[in-house]
């Protein structure tokens, strides 16, 4: 049965399959109890309606607008589909942030990988370095699944990776008690910690946040060495305006390559496409589509979907084969851009948080 899916599943990463057969595809996989895990199988009995059978495109998948999924409670073994059990040793167990609540907990195996692959060829297209020096990544490492995903990249394109952990838990805890001198003091035990790094080993390339990069640039030490060596940067995690790129691309970094990354746990990540002529905005993200569909709705009126150049509230669904997330309302503010190149998909810039009512959103503090 495993093998049924894989044309669709795992389809090359320059011919992504039709989004209606991989919605059919994830309908069948994910809502079968011959493949379907635990915890979407017994949730199927409840919906008023059968996926297997009333769900065959994009449109359909409205059907679940009014299924909550509560991703911080749910045991994580039973969100593993009973198809991969056959190796249930590829799977991790991965946890956001937590800006707005309890962190909410996937499981995946491979999709991420994907994902990430999909990534590097958009890089080489960035004409972003491979193969040369090493690479670090300041960031969060376990329970996040960014650690994963930049040790693939980091290993695709032929690179050596260190990491400096980065707890952005604790930052957003600090900054939001008033406790700022405390927060400043562990961004500065992390940025010794990058010093270290560089001073001793041939980095090249850097992934990390736009808020970490701005402090490693207020740094004499640690900027002198990352102006020298870097020749490609990633950021991601935080929201940069226009004006915050265009420092790091022709001030503080003219010698590096950069690009950014949009994304979460749940969606995965949405690389930074080439640069056209006529782009209005400094950096456009292009999720992984169809696996990750990205819809911009009206902060007001969710129903309705937003047109190019507007701004508006990110919906994610994610359609592989280790896990699926119905159409699901994000935190984040994003505008709508035309999509390059016939790209299927709605390509997004300006993302920023919103305020959903909890403070804490609010708060980026490092990532």
């Amino acid at each position: 049965m495993a093998d049924d899916f894989s044309s669709v599943f795992e389809s090359p990463l320059d011919d992504p399959p039709d989004a209606d057969d991989l919605v059919r595809a994830a309908m069948e996989w994910h809502f079968s109890p011959l493949t379907g895990s635990p915890y979407w199988t017994e949730r199927a009995k409840s919906f008023g309606f059968d996926p297997r059978t009333d769900i065959s495109t994009l449109a359909d998948l409205r059907l679940f607008s009014d299924i909550e999924v509560d991703w911080s409670g749910i045991p994580a073994h039973l969100l593993v589909p009973r198809g991969s059990r056959r190796e249930p040793r590829r799977f991790g167990v991965y946890e956001s942030g937590g800006a707005t609540g309890p962190p909410k907990r996937i499981v995946d195996a491979t999709s991420r990988s994907r994902n990430v692959a999909w990534q590097s060829m958009m890089l080489d297209a960035q004409g972003f370095p491979s193969g040369e020096g090493h690479w670090l990544h300041i960031g969060p490492t376990g329970p996040h699944v960014m650690a994963k995903n930049i040790s693939v990249l980091s290993q695709l394109r032929g690179f050596l990776c260190f990491f400096v952990d980065l707890d952005p838990r604790w930052v957003r805890r600090c900054l939001s008690t008033g406790r700022e001198e405390e927060a400043g003091r562990y961004v500065d035990h992390i940025l010794d910690q990058v010093k270290e790094v560089l001073a001793t080993q041939d980095i090249r390339a850097v992934s990390s946040t736009p808020r970490i990069l701005e402090k490693a640039v207020g740094r004499a030490d640690v900027y002198a060495l990352m102006r020298e060596k870097l020749r490609g940067i990633i950021w991601g995690g935080t929201s940069a305006d226009a004006e915050t790129l265009r420092l790091f691309e022709e001030e503080a970094f003219p010698r590096a390559r950069i690009a950014g990354a949009y994304g979460n746990t749940m969606m995965g990540v949405a690389p930074q496409r080439t640069r056209l002529p006529g782009d209005t905005a400094a950096c456009v993200f292009r999720p992984h589509y169809p696996y990750t569909v990205v819809e911009l709705v009206d902060p007001e009126r969710p129903e309705r979907r937003v047109a190019e150049d507007e701004e508006g509230r990110v919906v994610i669904t994610v359609l592989t084969r280790d896990y699926f997330t119905p159409p699901t309302l994000e935190r984040d503010l994003a505008t709508r851009r035309a999509s390059a190149g016939g790209f299927p998909g709605i390509e997004l810039s300006e993302v920023r948080p919103c305020d959903t009512g909890h403070t804490a959103a609010l708060v980026e503090g490092v990532y």
